[in-house]
């Protein structure tokens, strides 16, 4: 008894690699956005620091922390191959 014909595996294979390369790309695009956001956080640090503006270092920090979050999250999915 065969549940799949051995033609419509192939079919699946040419599916799953065009989804994986668009994950590639996704990824890609997102490991790029983190580290711009992560360059913009730093930058609108060192302005608030300079200016002693404690809530803009405090969003800045956290403009950081997102960045990082993103670039991250990138990392592990590249890593593991989701």
């Amino acid at each position: 008894m065969r549940l799949l014909p051995i033609q419509k595996l192939y079919l699946l294979a040419g599916y799953v690699d065009k989804i994986n390369q668009l994950k590639t790309v996704l990824t890609n695009i997102a490991g790029a956005i983190g580290g711009l956001v992560i360059i913009y956080g730093g930058i609108k640090f060192a302005l608030a620091f300079q200016k002693l503006d404690q809530q803009g270092e405090h969003q800045a920090v956290f403009t950081i922390v997102a960045g990082a979050v993103l670039l991250g999250l990138t990392a592990i999915v590249s890593l593991f191959g989701v």
